[in-house]
């Protein structure tokens, strides 16, 4: 252990001049020279010295952090590539196009050959039955038979009103888009309500 020793302090191990009068306090000879903790020099190095210490050991824990859901699972970093062929948002554009040997069964079932699907069939009691299911196929009896035809679309219902053949082969769903029969007049902006006055939803 280093000892410091001031003028004040009485050093038992060195006297100077040997007589009990003036007591003159001296530094071991093994003692070295240590700046004190309170100057401003050492105060600056030790700041430097924990700051990069502590930005060493963040840049460590960032590392290890999970930046997102596949860092809990995946180890490693990078770019976290995903397999291939399978991406979770497709990004094949090309299999949109109108091709012109296809372009007849756009939207349509690839397969003529196929049954309709099983909504388009009474399996059950059907009794007071008002909409029909939205994965129907349209078909000749829709077009030709004088039923009404009603199918849910939130907010309101369609309802298909002009038969046509154009329609046959075609889901139900794909032949109609959502629309409020009702509009809040109280939820539209200026810009929304010229909208909708120019499109004759509205009166001016």
């Amino acid at each position: 252990m280093r000892r410091f020793t001031s003028v004040g302090l009485v050093s038992s191990s060195h006297h100077i001049g040997g007589g009990s009068g003036a007591i003159i306090a001296a530094a071991t000879a093994n003692d070295q020279l240590v700046t004190p903790p309170h100057s401003p020099s050492s105060s600056a190095a030790a700041t430097t010295s924990m700051t990069s210490c502590c930005a060493m050991q963040s840049a460590r824990r960032h590392l290890k952090m999970a930046k997102s859901i596949f860092g809990f699972y995946l180890g490693r970093q990078g770019r976290r590539a995903y397999p291939f062929h399978r991406r979770p948002h497709m990004k094949n554009t090309a299999s949109m196009n109108l091709s012109v040997p296809h372009f007849w069964s756009y939207a349509t079932t690839k397969c003529q050959a196929n049954f309709l699907p099983e909504e388009n069939y009474i399996t059950g009691d059907w009794t007071g039955k008002l909409f029909v299911s939205s994965r129907q196929v349209y078909t000749l009896q829709h077009s030709t038979s004088g039923a009404k035809c009603r199918m849910k679309r939130f907010p309101s219902v369609h309802e298909f009103n002009n038969p046509s053949r154009w329609n046959i082969g075609k889901e139900l769903y794909s032949l109609s888009k959502p629309r409020m029969d009702l509009i809040d007049e109280q939820m539209l902006t200026k810009k929304q309500r010229l909208d909708y006055v120019k499109a004759g939803l509205l009166p001016k």
